[in-house]
């Protein structure tokens, strides 16, 4: 069984259709990449995904339970995250607060508790910083933890946001575009991390992105995005030489 699935997914804004037909599947522990033109979609199916757009008509099934009509943050709880093309960080909080604020969620004690400073509340909230600094320590951050996160680099501010996102205990981790804005090395040690975090904590990714070889080296299979809807899927191999592809996005040189 899919961990998740979509069936025939559309999403319209007044006469305009953005997706249509969207159907794509991920079985645990995949990394499948969704690629395609500007424009093409993609963003917007990750917001029907993760519960920022509701979608016009069509299902998605996590786990074998419909999430649509889920709001974003009931969506999380189950155990989907996600990173953005624009970061969206609290950059006026330090970079071991944003991390601290997406274990929250999880937190068993209550408000009155909070607000007393109780001796739960103090335990609790020991046990998040001590998982929050271990988790900035697997992202190069640690030494970092106080900072604003405002004031970080932005490849560092790209793997805060991921960090985060690891911190709601995802099963299924949506990233948009984590390259985007990053230089080769970056991209390189970004690849690199993917491939980390994905076993190290049991995810299944997936993955918008425009720099093709991140993307064919890290993906097991890919699908892709033009006009809103799915023109192919399959291996990296299959994309790169399939000509539907070519024409919409790659260009020749590419799959040569």
């Amino acid at each position: 069984m899919p961990i998740i699935e979509t069936k025939q997914l559309v999403k319209t804004f007044g006469g305009l259709t953005a997706v249509s037909g969207f159907e794509i599947y991920l079985n645990a522990g995949e990394l499948i990449g969704l690629i395609g033109p500007n424009g093409a979609g993609k963003t917007t199916a990750f917001n029907m995904l993760t519960g920022v757009y509701q979608p016009s008509s069509g299902d998605i099934r996590f786990l074998d339970e419909s999430v649509v009509g889920k709001k974003p943050y009931e969506i999380t709880q189950k155990g989907i995250a996600r990173t953005f093309q624009n970061i969206r960080l609290f950059k006026d909080l330090s970079v071991i607060d944003n991390v601290k604020i997406a274990y929250h969620q999880n937190v068993k004690y209550s408000v009155a508790a909070g607000i007393l400073g109780s001796k739960r509340f103090k335990q609790e909230e020991q046990e998040i910083a001590k998982k929050a600094l271990e988790l900035l320590k697997i992202f190069k951050l640690d030494h970092k933890a106080g900072e604003y996160a405002k004031n970080l680099p932005y490849g560092e501010q790209r793997r805060l946001e991921i960090a985060r996102a690891l911190a709601t205990q995802p099963k299924l981790i949506l990233l948009d575009e984590p390259a985007a804005g990053m230089n080769p090395q970056e991209t390189q040690e970004l690849m690199e991390l993917i491939r980390f975090i994905r076993g190290a904590f049991d995810l299944t990714i997936l993955l918008i992105e425009h720099d093709m070889s991140l993307v064919m080296n890290v993906c097991e299979r890919i699908y892709v995005l033009d006009y809103g809807k799915i023109i192919a899927h399959g291996t990296p191999q299959e994309i790169k030489t399939n000509p539907k592809v070519i024409e919409a996005y790659l260009g020749e040189e590419v799959a040569i």
